[in-house]
């Protein structure tokens, strides 16, 4: 004999009755629960109080583990931050499509709103100074001057700021996607995040050292997937309680292919004050002036 609903509601629906109450009555719902039958409709009720508490929960974790991770890049952009100036002593190995490469060996500052300066005493005196609007290279000894188009001008300038475009505004203007703990290197475990601008113009994947809080690798690709530019932050050094890179490897699609630049740092000198016209360049009356864009 049947002892409670419970196993008079599997009793009949395992006889296939398109009801499990004695009442007769037979309107149903899917899979033979009953509105008529107590038991089908405080079980209907355990269900989307079960399901409503799991999408609840579900959730707040989503969105606990979102902010946890945007506030994990925060970090790093914030200690990224702290640098305002470098000064150095840079040895550049350049190498382009087409060239053998080259060995360029100066003096090198630079400060975060992304103007630089850079001595040259090897192949030959040659200063490059960006200013923030335009990029200078100047000959002394030929009294020759290029201005070079904004295209060259990424091959040309070692950052200190390689998150500065994240800085501000970002949610307003990006997307990050946390994919988590990945093998970078050898034997080396680094966090990647995934950042995407809201236009669907570029795609930025980082690679950072969450202990350290420093930038390990940016790989920017476009909107079709292929690969603009790669830039490797390597042996790091801590000055004046901040990390810093002893070395920095850029890769760069050009129209000619792919220029690689490695620079690196000695010496290095963080955070002192320049001379207001360390980004002003002064040449002749006389010297010749001549305009590229690549």
């Amino acid at each position: 004999m049947l002892k409670n609903r419970w196993e008079m509601h599997k009793y009949n629906k395992k006889q296939g009755k398109k009801y499990c109450n004695r009442s007769g009555k037979s309107q149903t719902t899917l899979f033979f629960l009953s509105n008529h039958c107590l038991y089908c409709r405080r079980w209907l009720r355990y269900k989307k109080l079960t399901i409503s508490v799991f999408c609840s929960i579900s959730f707040l974790l989503l969105n606990s583990a979102y902010a946890d991770n945007l506030s994990l890049f925060r970090e790093i952009v914030k200690e990224n931050s702290k640098i305002k100036t470098v000064e150095a002593d840079i040895i550049q190995y350049i190498d382009t499509p087409g060239n053998s490469a080259e060995v360029y060996k100066g003096r090198y500052r630079a400060d975060r709103r992304g103007r630089f300066r850079i001595d040259y005493k090897t192949p030959s005196t040659q200063i490059v100074v960006n200013n923030g609007k335009s990029l200078y290279w100047y000959y002394p000894k030929d009294k020759l001057l290029y201005k070079i188009g904004r295209r060259a001008n990424i091959m040309r300038s070692p950052k200190i700021s390689p998150l500065k475009e994240f800085a501000k505004n970002f949610e307003k203007n990006f997307r990050i996607e946390y994919l988590g703990k990945q093998l970078y290197g050898f034997f080396k475990i680094a966090h990647q995040f995934v950042i995407s601008d809201k236009k669907g113009r570029l795609v930025t994947d980082i690679w950072v050292d969450v202990k350290k809080k420093v930038i390990l690798a940016k790989i920017i690709t476009d909107k079709d997937g292929d690969e603009v530019m790669k830039e490797l932050f390597q042996e790091y050094k801590k000055i004046k309680n901040i990390f810093f890179p002893s070395r920095i490897d850029v890769y760069a699609r050009t129209a000619g292919g792919i220029t690689k630049n490695i620079t690196k740092y000695n010496n290095v000198n963080l955070n002192s004050p320049f001379r207001n016209n360390i980004f002003k360049l002064n040449f002749p009356s006389d010297v010749k002036v001549r305009h590229l864009q690549e």
